[in-house]
């Protein structure tokens, strides 16, 4: 992470509910790796893993793609991309090691045609080349950025240009009574399978706050053109509890 925000979470106090922090997110991280993928599959009933073959479709991938999965975690959509979508190349990324040591270890077990590679590497600062990538993915793990201009500014810079970007993140339910019971599930459900598996409730805790402060559809939206994006989308799942929003260089 870059130097200021690890500043930032020493200086300024003690974060807010849900606000992303270096050191919170990387400590949290770091402690329930090896726990992450039962808790997944527990906490959405394994609908993770169509959300995620959304995600490959969305990413339109090509044979010839160069894809770069950011905050990759435990590997599960570097290796969706490669089983599913086939492109040349996939590498995984993240600031964790504790995560990408189990998706190495997942990795293992791949025999595909698509070279898959994972990188220590911070999402705001990438140490790749200008125009390098043909498609950017992410899931789950742009809400756990301090920076998300800085990420934008670094996929834009990092793709080449017709590139896609694709978020796949927690989002907000329009129907109010679905978004109630969403929110009271994690408030209630996922504190206490968090704590159950890691003995960790506090961390779970922060999962649920960051999902409830993170921007609503439109409002990443607005973001993503506003850094200077194009061909905006999103589509809605299971009644918008997650969204995958695609975007072009």
């Amino acid at each position: 992470m870059p130097d200021t925000n690890d500043e930032r979470d020493t200086a300024g106090g003690a974060p807010a509910p849900g606000e992303p922090t270096a050191d919170r997110v990387r400590g949290i991280f770091s402690l329930i790796a090896d726990k992450y993928d039962l808790f997944n599959i527990l906490s959405s009933f394994g609908i993770d893993r169509t959300w995620r073959r959304a995600a490959v479709q969305a990413a339109n991938l090509k044979t010839s793609s160069r894809v770069l999965d950011l905050c990759a975690g435990t590997g599960d959509l570097s290796l969706a991309l490669a089983k599913q979508g086939r492109p040349a190349e996939v590498v995984g990324t993240d600031f964790v090691p504790e995560m990408l040591a189990v998706a190495e270890q997942k990795a293992r077990g791949f025999s595909g045609r698509t070279k898959v590679f994972f990188s220590v590497a911070d999402a705001q600062d990438l140490p790749f080349p200008d125009s390098s990538f043909d498609v950017a993915t992410v899931a789950f793990g742009v809400r756990n950025l301090p920076d998300r201009a800085a990420n934008f500014a670094e996929v834009l810079r990092v793709l080449k240009p017709g590139g896609r970007y694709v978020i796949l993140e927690f989002s907000r339910p329009s129907f109010a009574p679905w978004r109630w019971f969403y929110h009271l599930y994690l408030r209630v459900v996922i504190p206490a399978i968090g704590g159950l598996l890691t003995r960790d409730r506090t961390s779970f805790v922060y999962l649920n706050d960051s999902i409830r402060s993170f921007p609503p559809q439109a409002q990443l939206a607005a973001e993503l053109r506003g850094a200077g994006f194009t061909a905006i989308s999103w589509e809605d799942r299971t009644g918008g509890i997650v969204a995958i929003h695609t975007a072009v260089k």
